[in-house]
């Protein structure tokens, strides 16, 4: 990776009852210190052309604006209190709501910042010059007049990322995967989306953030965004946004450098008749393929080289994802919430890292994931899972392990919740397949020891030439992993001054 810049994770959008989501903001501060490393709440504030609704039911959307008004002082001394939590940091904002300039999430550098609540988007805009806020665009490939992105009045003054991805779908284009239908006011409008934007010449990088109502930040699969920071400080990761210093994920945290003729994603440069691309990509599960799009088509795809012997362990690190969940549904009326607790451990081997895949459901005020690193060899977590309220009807959690070790290492469970059960695996085993065991006669909850991801499996790096020639040119990098997946870096602009 860039060995000028670290690489963090966050979630700069998303919601909870200080406006007309769930959950009180003490909890999703607490859930995102568990497993980001920023974020930003974002509630709930206004929506000044919203039309009188059938059954006056406008009451859920301005009764919402009414919490985040009338507790928006709390709201400041928390999210500033959140920021005095070593090497974690967090963002006031708020999302202004507009059928005719589309929804804008606005995310402020410094702490004790105003409400304010403009007609008009210059208006929206000219404030948040004056205080140096970040004005994101929201699910912009909605239709333009249904909160759907207002291409005409777009200005790169305090947008310098729009949001490609969320629970709302994927942006990118209107043949892409993740289709907009969840929570969703329609489909996906191709002169909306990034692809058109990006044709008609406007610049922009890429951000994806969940905008989960539950008080979730970070939730797994709704949306996720990188930086290429140059510290772990507010300032650091604001000014990495606005160098467009971005990458959006789905979910699994890639780890992506992207660069141009040695400028990094985002960056706006001055090109030849052919500029060299370099890219490295490694991620926590297997790779299909990444892809590098040049003015809206693809003109390189590169793939992980084939797999390597089955009795060949690496000395290099290797990735195992342990998942937890599944049971009972409504349909049989034992839909639960299943309480987890369990140890893991490693015989011969080392736990280098962890990187949670939380669900925003079940919706619980008090209920948390914890995940203890007791040492390098043991790891004890506390969860819960449950298929009522599960994003796109996923109800399972997961956690993958970065590890080191050799064929005879051995990763133990033992679960004291949802009952007393034991499981042990080789990492020979993990070569060959994956391993399930339940915790009782169906239909109860079962837990699943993935396939082992080599790095072979997982890394992918090389060069390529391109050819802008004189003309304006835009590239960025897709990856697409096994398992469905995806992240896109910022594009480069060449020749775009």
């Amino acid at each position: 990776m860039s060995q000028s810049a670290e690489i963090l994770f966050g979630d700069i959008h998303n919601h909870n009852a200080l406006g007309y989501g769930i959950g009180s903001l003490e909890r999703a501060i607490d859930i995102a210190q568990t497993h980001l490393d920023f974020f930003a709440f974002t509630g709930h504030s206004s929506w000044h052309d919203m039309v009188p609704m059938e059954g006056g039911r406008e009451s859920h959307w301005l009764k919402g604006f009414e919490k985040l008004k009338s507790g928006w002082g709390k709201v400041q001394e928390l999210i500033a209190d959140a920021n005095r939590v070593p090497d974690f940091n967090a963002f006031l904002g708020f999302e202004w709501h507009s059928s005719r300039f589309g929804d804008q999430c606005v995310v402020f550098a410094d702490d004790f910042q105003p409400l304010v609540y403009p007609d008009h988007i210059s208006d929206l805009r000219k404030f948040c010059r004056q205080k140096q806020a970040l004005m994101i665009p929201h699910h912009i490939a909605y239709p333009e007049g249904h909160r759907g992105v207002n291409w005409s009045v777009f200005d790169e003054c305090c947008t310098p990322v729009v949001e490609v991805f969320s629970e709302h779908g994927n942006s990118e284009h209107d043949r892409g995967p993740f289709a907009y239908f969840n929570h969703s006011m329609g489909p996906r409008e191709t002169s909306q989306t990034v692809r058109a934007a990006l044709e008609n010449g406007f610049r922009f990088g890429f951000v994806a953030s969940s905008d989960s109502h539950s008080g979730f930040p970070g939730a797994y699969g709704e949306g996720l965004m990188a930086v290429h920071s140059r510290g772990r400080d507010r300032q650091s990761i604001i000014q990495a946004i606005n160098n467009r210093h971005t990458y959006a994920l789905t979910g699994d945290r890639c780890l992506i450098d992207f660069s141009v003729d040695g400028h990094l994603m985002g960056s706006t440069i001055a090109a030849g008749e052919t500029a060299e691309i370099a890219y490295r990509v490694e991620c926590p599960d297997a790779i299909d393929v990444v892809e590098i799009i040049q003015d809206g088509g693809i003109v390189h795809r590169d793939y992980p080289t084939a797999p390597v012997d089955e009795a060949t362990v690496p000395e290099t690190p290797f990735h195992v994802r342990f998942e937890w969940g599944w049971g009972p549904w409504g349909d049989l009326a034992l839909e639960r919430i299943a309480d987890w607790e369990f140890d893991l451990t490693l015989e011969g081997g080392k736990i280098l890292d962890i990187f949670p895949c939380l669900q925003s459901g079940p919706f619980d005020e008090d209920r948390r994931h914890r995940f203890d690193r007791k040492s390098d060899h043991q790891l004890s977590v506390i969860s819960y899972s449950s298929r009522r309220g599960a994003y796109r009807q996923n109800p399972n959690q997961s956690l993958v392990v970065k590890m080191t070790g050799d064929p005879s290492t051995r990763l133990n469970v033992n679960f004291k919740k949802p009952t007393e059960e034991r499981s042990s695996v080789t990492v020979e085993q993990l070569q060959k397949g994956s391993v399930t065991g339940f915790t009782g006669p169906f239909p109860k909850e079962c837990f699943h020891w993935h396939r082992l991801v080599l790095p072979n499996e997982s890394r992918v790096s090389g060069t390529v030439t391109i050819s802008p020639g004189s003309k304006r040119s835009y590239a960025y990098l897709r990856v697409k992993q096994e398992n469905g997946h995806v992240a896109w870096t910022s594009p480069v602009f060449m020749n775009y001054a």
